[in-house]
């Protein structure tokens, strides 16, 4: 109830200083707005004014005009005087279009352009009667220049021409009389003449009287014309200074009331600070208490918090302690003969186990995610070994439902890719496993698809399956952490609820997107893109698949030391199979004294441990000057701290299974050797390893003998499918058969002849090359040849 008492009086008081301010604000722009419109217009010129001022120039320059023709009769007078008649129309259309609210100026608009059209009418008259006049001068020039040749061409006598007669006539006729002379006497034209100019001149004079008069009284027309239009200007002049004074005068009205409400305003918004700083220290009192209540509170969350992280931590150690021992025996002792009961005891649980561990494995996920405290760990892989190894994760779940399980590989040349392989392998095999999940029949299906995009290789992934589906109302709730489908499959299953969850947290923290699409009862598919950048071919990271003795440990001794019974005996069975001497300890401090007394060429150290733990106690051992490799083991969730790293050559994650330590043995002891001797192994590129198909027989030689014999046959089969259709130029066939051997090459592990009939497909899908696919053909009879002889004589020693 306080803090309602104290938010009313704050809600009032701000709705009242907005309102003041709006009503403020609203005042000062409107005065402000109307001095600014006031301003602009005393700036603006009057543009009446101007239109006037200009036709009255224009009417003296008509004027000027008339004057100078009617004196020089130049025609280029004549030309500006209907120039600047064309101006005055253009003009007087401009002062037509304006429209003036003041009707006494729009009157005495009106009168100049009446007046300015009668002034030019009276011009154009005047100029006419100058057109008159001199055509009268020209008929009196020609009575001058008729009397001036009459004046100078003189009395003449001629004779009459004799007539013409012919020849016999002049001769036979009588004598022709002479010519008789004839007198032209002008006397009377020269008067004749001169009666008319003188008519003439009597005429024009009288004519030069009118016009003058006419003339003279256009002249007063015009003189009345310019007086009235010199009124009308001075008139426009006069009102536009009082609109000028007007127009101030209410400026400086505006402003003084402008000044007024913003004086009004200020002491408004003082009064209100006044009475909000009031309010602030007397509230501020009270918040006081609150804030102190809120740190005590903020505190006990913060320790809570710390509390659960390091239950989680603690939870963490405790329980793949024991998960990764029974994970482990679980595994070596599947590798065993038994019989079949106890070989599918074994089985049950391992796999629990498994599951287990996964369970496990999605909590400590979530932890770290919430954390924000996962690292990527790049590296260069292959995109084919990727599929290859989610395929072998899943496959054996698909065939214990009886459903289909297929990978559509759409890339067409092999990709080394670099990235964290193990993230995007784990958002793979979560969506798989969820899909395989909820999938009773039908398929489960993922297709691979790449493009490069800015130097990037952009990797789309589809899973898709013919299961139970998610209604649309829940499709935006499955990324969501702890939520689970009310599904009898989701009950029988159990789990977390933390797999997609898990997996749309790390599809963002590669940098990629993933959406879902599905339809209740017809399937779901799932769409995931991640960029990833090239990797390097030469780089990639060696997968061993035997696991016999390491090369590196012949002849050496190990130290186990880990508190844990359980894990020392998991370390101890695996050690005893590969026939390495090993002594064990419980704590640092018994690691140390044995390792002053012995020389080991490796130490496996487990982090947390009584007495004295695995970071003190390899620290001390590298002190004394011991060239022991120091690998740590930790159940913990989160990266090691700069100290662990330090004292540690290498670390491995519990739970761990046989092939995880013996690639971090052999990455950690005499690297340098180890990597040459994989090198010379790759050379052998005919050398089978079947270490993944006695994995998956359990061990059983019969099976083993049973995939060989198969293989040996198939092969053969195969190549001479390959040879058929190569005579006849089928090459998609090829390409299917090659598609169809890679799979059983992978397993035998022939890096060289799986990469040849890869090479082999991808030439066949083209078909436009047929010379390289001879080509590649013949040397894939030779190496598969190659290959099964060394698989007859391994059959020869192992199994006769």
């Amino acid at each position: 109830m306080k803090r309602i008492k104290i938010e009313i009086p704050v809600i009032l008081l701000t709705i009242i200083i907005i309102s003041l301010l709006g009503l403020s604000g609203n005042f000062v722009y409107k005065s402000l707005s109307e001095i600014v419109n006031s301003m602009l217009s005393e700036s603006k010129p009057d543009n009446t004014l101007i239109l006037v001022k200009d036709v009255a120039m224009d009417l003296n320059e008509t004027e000027n005009m008339v004057r100078l023709y009617s004196l020089s009769n130049d025609n280029d007078y004549l030309e500006n005087y209907r120039t600047v008649n064309e101006s005055l129309e253009t003009k007087f259309e401009e002062l037509q279009s304006i429209y003036n609210p003041d009707s006494n100026r729009q009157i005495l608009v009106d009168s100049v352009l009446i007046l300015a059209q009668q002034k030019m009418v009276v011009w154009e008259k005047i100029l006419n009667l100058h057109f008159s006049r001199g055509n009268e001068h020209e008929a009196f020039n020609q009575y001058v220049e008729t009397l001036d040749t009459v004046l100078t061409v003189q009395d003449t006598i001629h004779f009459e021409e004799p007539e013409k007669r012919g020849f016999i006539k002049r001769i036979f006729g009588k004598k022709q009389e002479p010519p008789k002379p004839i007198i032209v006497d002008r006397t009377v034209e020269k008067q004749r003449l001169q009666q008319e100019i003188e008519s003439l001149e009597k005429e024009l004079k009288q004519r030069n009287q009118r016009m003058s008069s006419a003339e003279a009284v256009y002249m007063r027309k015009n003189l009345e014309i310019s007086e009235n239009l010199s009124e009308i200007i001075t008139k426009l002049e006069r009102q536009e200074e009082e609109s000028f004074m007007r127009q101030s005068q209410e400026a400086e009205l505006l402003a003084n009331e402008t000044y007024e409400r913003l004086s009004y305003f200020a002491l408004s918004v003082l009064l209100l600070l006044i009475l909000v700083l009031i309010l602030f220290f007397r509230d501020l009192r009270k918040s006081r208490s609150y804030q102190k209540v809120l740190k005590k509170a903020k505190t006990h969350a913060e320790n809570l918090a710390r509390t659960k992280e390091l239950f989680v931590a603690t939870v963490s150690h405790e329980m793949r302690t024991p998960v990764n021992a029974i994970y482990g025996l679980s595994e070596q002792l599947l590798q065993k003969q038994h019989d079949e009961k106890t070989q599918e005891d074994l089985r049950v649980i391992f796999d629990s186990t498994k599951h287990l561990a996964e369970l496990v494995n999605d909590t400590f996920d979530f932890s770290r995610l919430e954390k924000q405290n996962i690292q990527l760990a790049p590296v260069h892989f292959s995109l084919n070994d990727l599929l290859h190894k989610i395929e072998l994760y899943n496959k054996p779940s698909a065939e214990a439902k009886n459903i289909s399980f297929k990978i559509q590989d759409n890339v067409e040349n092999e990709l080394v890719l670099f990235g964290d392989e193990g993230r995007l392998k784990q958002i793979l095999n979560n969506l798989l496993t969820n899909a395989l999940k909820f999938t009773d029949e039908g398929e489960v299906k993922l297709v691979v698809t790449a493009k490069e995009q800015k130097k990037q290789i952009h990797l789309d992934f589809e899973i898709s399956d013919t299961g139970i589906g998610i209604p649309k109302e829940s499709q935006e709730k499955i990324f969501d952490d702890f939520v689970q489908l009310d599904t009898d499959i989701n009950k029988k299953a159990g789990g977390t609820g933390l797999g997609l969850y898990i997996v749309k947290k790390l599809v963002d923290l590669l940098g990629g997107k993933i959406t879902v699409e599905s339809e209740v009862n017809k399937g779901t598919r799932f769409f995931v893109s991640i960029p990833l950048q090239k990797g390097d071919s030469e780089k990639l990271q060696q997968t061993f698949k035997s696991f016999d003795t390491p090369e590196v440990l012949k002849g050496k001794a190990v130290l186990i030391v880990d508190d844990e019974a359980f894990n020392r005996h998991l370390l101890k069975s695996i050690f005893t199979k590969w026939k390495v001497d090993f002594d064990e300890a419980e704590n640092g401090q018994e690691a140390v004294a044995l390792a002053a007394q012995n020389n080991y060429a490796l130490i496996l150290m487990d982090i947390r441990m009584p007495v004295m733990n695995g970071t003190e106690a390899a620290r001390a051992i590298k002190e004394t000057g011991h060239k022991a490799r120091i690998i740590s083991l930790s159940a913990n969730s989160d990266s090691a701290n700069p100290d662990e790293k330090s004292a540690f050559n290498s670390s491995l994650k519990k739970p761990f299974d046989e092939a995880a330590l013996y690639n971090t043995i052999c990455n950690t002891v005499d690297v340098k050797p180890a990597q040459e001797t994989s090198k010379q192994e790759t050379t052998l590129i005919y050398r089978p390893d079947l270490s993944e198909l006695k994995r998956m027989g359990n061990g059983d030689p019969e099976f083993l003998k049973e995939m060989i014999d198969l293989f040996l046959k198939t092969s053969v089969a195969s190549m001479q499918s390959i040879d058929e259709n190569l005579d006849s130029k089928n090459y998609d066939a090829i390409a299917e058969l090659a598609h169809k051997l890679a799979s059983p090459v992978k397993y035998m592990n022939v890096t060289g002849v799986y990469n040849t009939i890869k090479e082999l497909e991808q030439l066949a899908k083209k078909g436009n090359e047929s010379t390289s696919i001879e080509e590649k053909t013949a040397q894939l009879h030779t190496e598969i040849e190659s290959l099964n002889k060394e698989l007859e004589v391994l059959l020869n020693e192992k199994f006769e």
